[in-house]
Order: C-alpha cells, then structure tokens, then sequence
C-alpha cells in the first residue's frame, strides 16, 4: 500500500479513526491499522491497556491526504 493506492476500505479506517479514535475498530481493521501507522497517516494516541482499547488519530499527513481526496470528517 502507499498513499496514492488506499482502498476504499483503508479510506474508511481513516474516517472512523478521525470520528472515534480508533476505539471502535474490528480485529480485522486492526491488522490493517498497521499498514496506516507504517504510511505515516495515522498516529498511536494511547496504547491498549488492561479494559481500555488503543486510541488512535489522523496524522496531518492523513488529514491532508483525506482533504485532497475532499472527503469532508464530522468529529462528534
């Protein structure tokens, strides 16, 4: 994967991190949020803990590519 090749589902990871930290996020999703920390997109807030999920957010790299691409975020 590299920027220029995101999938429609790795796209929609970001969305969902950018609106939920991450926190919401399937084992499946997980092992691709793996390839996003690796592109620099999306950044560790807080690591797992003992009853609490990892946190996660959209790095300035990750915000600007989401905005190039104009897929608007709504954080709630």
């Amino acid at each position: 994967m590299t920027v220029q090749n995101l999938n429609d589902e790795e796209i929609s990871m970001m969305c969902d991190i950018a609106q939920t930290a991450g926190t919401r996020l399937n084992a499946r999703k997980r092992d691709e949020l793996q390839a996003l920390i690796a592109e620099g997109l999306v950044a560790v807030v807080e690591e797992a803990r003992a009853g609490f999920a990892a946190e996660y957010r959209l790095t300035d790299k990750g915000q600007k590519m989401l905005d190039d691409r104009g897929i608007g975020i709504t954080e709630s």
